[in-house]
């Protein structure tokens, strides 16, 4: 009973929390005003767009082949992309689940250890961490001069521009290396310390991969995929066509960082943090939720598709394996 209680848990709370944040963004929105923007919506652009979707979920694939073989393993790259497009499905329905789900599924049709995959998903999230990074400081300098400029009319609270904000975040960074040095023997200590220690590891491990470079190259792969998956749709809509590239990346940032919120699919924190970063380049904000909408919508009918077409192929494909056993 306990168990069940904590996987219902698991699906109520971030769905709980994605419906609020849904409810509290649009509930003084002129629905009017809203439909008449997602009215002229190029359907045909957004429709484009989709391919880069799915080009970033097939490099991960095959990404995931480069950091399973140094383990001694060497499975269908098929089986791999299958999993990776059911893992997006999944995380519909369980936010986070999908990623235990591929390595669940390639540990049975593949016989690779469990613990094994899962040491391989960590890494590929600890690079898709430095990819958010490093995306996160380029929008940043790209759009440094645009808010500078316009720092006046963002309104934003005196603390932002206090000195002491940024005094107060120099001597909290000192305190937590003090911590680190000063209480290194205790527990949590310990416990951040390894952290970072298996991130490092992990990073070594890639490293000394005989293919690094290929990784790197799909790694860099996956995000432009991801980038351009969101930036296309800028040229379906008259009012976002203007927005240049520095722009798409700022505001592709920001929906990136809600994604690592529990919630299903990023549905409420992606919709806010795109709100967000349009209206910070002065777009209506009904213009903007029109926006949200008819992308997260149209985005998340296609992973779910191409997620449930990766289950069906690792399905058949069983169900053909036993079938050629039976045969035999």
């Amino acid at each position: 009973m306990p168990h069940r209680v904590t996987q219902l848990l698991k699906v109520l709370i971030p769905l709980t929390l994605g419906i609020l944040i849904i409810y509290f963004l649009y509930r003084k929105t002129d629905f009017d005003e809203l439909w008449s923007s997602i009215k002229e919506t190029n359907w045909w652009i957004l429709a484009f767009s989709l391919i880069f979707g799915l080009s970033g979920n097939v490099i991960r694939g095959l990404r995931w082949n480069l950091l399973i073989k140094p383990l001694g393993y060497h499975p269908k790259v098929s089986h791999l992309i299958y999993a990776v497009l059911g893992n997006y499905a999944v995380n519909f329905a369980i936010p986070r689940a999908g990623e235990i789900w591929r390595c669940g599924v390639i540990t049975k049709k593949e016989k690779i250890p469990f613990a094994k995959l899962i040491g391989t998903l960590l890494i590929d999230r600890l690079f898709d961490m430095l990819m958010v990074i490093l995306f996160i400081i380029v929008a940043f300098t790209l759009n440094f001069n645009v808010f500078y400029k316009n720092r006046h009319e963002f309104n934003l609270p005196q603390i932002f521009t206090s000195s002491g904000l940024y005094l107060g975040i120099v001597i909290l960074i000192a305190l937590c290396i003090a911590v680190l040095v000063f209480f290194k023997e205790t527990r949590m200590v310990k416990k951040i310390r390894n952290f970072f220690i298996s991130m490092w590891k992990d990073m070594l491990l890639v490293w000394k991969m005989k293919e690094k470079t290929r990784f790197i190259f799909y790694s860099f792969g996956i995000w432009i995929s991801y980038f351009l998956y969101f930036y296309v749709t800028f040229y379906a809509f008259g009012f976002t066509t203007h927005l240049g590239i520095a722009a798409g990346l700022f505001v592709f940032t920001l929906g990136s960082v809600s994604m690592g919120i529990p919630s299903n699919g990023g549905l409420g924190p992606w919709q806010a943090a795109v709100v967000f970063g349009l209206c910070a380049f002065r777009i209506n904000i009904e213009q903007a939720k029109a926006f949200a909408t008819v992308v997260f919508g149209v985005q998340s009918i296609w992973m779910i598709l191409c997620g449930l077409f990766g289950i069906a192929m690792l399905s058949i494909k069983k169900g053909n394996n036993h079938l050629v056993k039976i045969v035999n």
